[in-house]
């Protein structure tokens, strides 16, 4: 929970650091500008809630199709609020041995990962299509590294096309955040 926290708290931080004359900037994540990446964000947070519900995968999919719009007309407060209402959901009682249905059926404890998992990356993505330093923790980046290292090597995480392999070698003497960037084709 100490890493959902810290990497939710700076997706709102960066969300609050998007200029007016910003929201059409291009991300890493090609197809997306920024609205649509905060949008993503939003939804995402959303229908995770939805999913530790019991919801099925079909409606977190229905709000992820929509994420375009889900910024709303003041995206610090949507996403803040998303922040708040994903963090409740993942501290009710019990709901981390929930079985969750995402695209197989998964426990609580692993969507979690997911969402640390998404914060930091989408972070990093939006960071660098504003311009803003990431300011995440070192052990937050690494957390998510160590989840998706071994994910990686056996091929698990390129496998459904959200994630794609890297393009090119990784530096050397690349720091956690450059591996995990690396790790993630960006």
């Amino acid at each position: 929970m100490d890493a959902l926290d810290a990497s939710a708290k700076r997706v709102v931080e960066l969300v609050g650091q998007v200029g007016p004359d910003q929201w059409s900037n291009a991300t890493p994540c090609t197809e997306w500008n920024v609205r649509v990446l905060v949008g993503h964000l939003i939804a995402s947070m959303q229908g995770m809630c939805e999913l530790l519900k019991g919801a099925p995968v079909t409606m977190y999919i229905s709000m992820l199709d929509r994420q375009g719009q889900a910024a709303a007309t003041d995206p610090v407060v949507t996403c803040d609020d998303a922040v708040r209402s994903v963090r409740a959901a993942f501290a009710e009682p019990g709901v981390l041995e929930r079985t969750v249905h995402h695209a197989v059926d998964i426990p609580g404890s692993q969507l979690l990962v997911f969402r640390i998992n998404d914060n930091v990356i989408h972070s990093w993505d939006l960071a660098t299509a504003i311009g803003a330093d990431l300011g995440l923790d070192e052990r937050v980046v690494e957390f998510v590294y160590g989840h998706l290292a071994p994910r990686a090597q056996s091929g698990v995480l390129y496998a459904t096309g959200w994630i794609s392999a890297p393009s090119r070698p990784l530096p050397e003497g690349a720091t956690s955040l450059e591996r995990l960037i690396h790790l993630v084709g960006r």
